[in-house]
């Protein structure tokens, strides 16, 4: 099945994580990726563990089938060089602090008039303007000022992050959605363009009701922990079998439906309703409520309640840990995992993208049998091929 993105050609800038995973995403898609790394040194992923017979499992997952093309940036000659494979190219991307590739000749203005087709497309902790944009930033630091880390835990607790690096996932999501928006305008114009995501920006996009909630009321908000104002039960509930489910009642007849389930009738009604009012009183309530379902929860065994639940058209789902999701049935009917045999790591799976066209899920990776490019390796392909050197 032909890819969407055949016949586009990246030079990838990016390491560690924003940007590998954005050009991975390309790259799924059709696009022929190369990516450029300092000789000897390479992606600082490269370093990162898991590791199996001295390679990165890191590295492997945000970089499978990538060309590495191996040129030191800082040189005049290389810096031509890399000029003159942008004539061929479609897209350059790179995530480092801003001013970098300025301080190189290698920034959009001065590519752009080696092709005036260029998308050069850019990932930055805060972007390229303002009073931070030339403070360094990784995930943890874009979860802590964008927000997110301020509503993730539980009250008088340290502040949380997310477990995995979810800012850099965010920005390489939204920089794809760039660039493939723009490569649709270059079809009416003939004209790239410049694209840029700050890591802040993209948390505080999705902070949800957080920026007009503060807005409107003027509150302070809190750590939400697993709850929410949005229903009741809502929460992380421990059962019998010392495992974890997530219940979400979203309306007062959920609400009800939940407590005349577990005998309380008198919750039920004295808490019901669908009005601003009712919704209030029960989120202001919600730990007391929550607290009694747990009760009940706690008396019973996770596929208890999840069957019980649902047949009552309950919101509920058991909390999985990482193990269980690569046995889980679901995920395999749906093709979820590639497993694969790499030459160094072994057996290893990796997630394929959940992007489904017509029901078929892309992935670059050619066959079975899959190995990590050395560093430099295709560096004499790629500047044949482009530059006839």
């Amino acid at each position: 099945m032909k890819k969407p993105l055949e016949g586009i050609k990246i030079l990838d800038l990016t390491w560690i994580f924003s940007g590998p995973f954005s050009t991975m995403l390309l790259q799924d898609l059709g696009a022929e990726v190369v990516k450029i790394e300092m000789p000897g040194i390479g992606d600082k992923t490269r370093y990162f563990p898991p590791f199996k017979n001295n390679e990165s499992g890191y590295f492997y997952m945000l970089n499978r089938d990538k060309k590495s093309v191996a040129l030191d940036l800082k040189t005049p000659e290389n810096q031509q060089t890399f000029k003159e494979l942008v004539k061929s190219f479609d897209i350059v991307v790179e995530n480092f602090t801003p001013g970098t590739m300025a301080k190189m000749k290698l920034d959009y203005e001065s590519l752009r008039e080696e092709n005036p087709s260029l998308i050069y497309a850019s990932i930055s902790g805060f972007g390229s303007y303002g009073t931070d944009s030339n403070l360094p930033s990784i995930d943890p630091i874009a979860q802590a000022m964008g927000g997110l880390m301020g509503l993730t835990g539980e009250v008088g607790r340290a502040p949380q992050k997310t477990g995995p690096g979810i800012t850099d996932g965010i920005a390489g999501i939204y920089l794809a959605l760039g660039i493939v928006s723009a490569l649709y305008e270059r079809e009416q114009t003939g004209l790239g363009q410049e694209i840029e995501v700050s890591m802040q920006e993209g948390v505080v996009s999705l902070l949800e009701d957080a920026v007009i909630r503060i807005s409107m009321t003027g509150e302070t908000l809190k750590p939400k922990g697993n709850i929410d104002a949005f229903g009741a039960p809502w929460d992380s509930f421990k059962t019998k079998d010392h495992k974890w489910v997530m219940i979400c009642a979203l309306d007062s007849k959920q609400f009800e439906t939940c407590f005349q389930l577990i005998g309380r009738s008198d919750l039920a009604e004295e808490f019901a309703g669908d009005t601003n009012k009712a919704n209030k009183k029960r989120s202001e309530q919600l730990e007391l409520l929550n607290s009694v379902f747990g009760e009940w929860v706690l008396q019973q065994s996770a596929g208890q309640i999840t069957e019980i639940l649902r047949e009552k058209g309950i919101l509920v789902g058991e909390v999985k840990t990482v193990n269980e999701l690569l046995e889980d049935q679901h995920l395999k009917d749906r093709k979820m995992f590639s497993i694969l045999q790499h030459d160094s790591l072994g057996t290893i799976q990796i997630a394929n993208s959940p992007i489904l066209f017509n029901k078929h899920r892309h992935s670059s990776i050619q066959d079975n049998n899959v190995r990590t490019a050395k560093i430099g390796e295709h560096t004499s392909e790629i500047l044949e091929k482009y530059l006839k050197k």
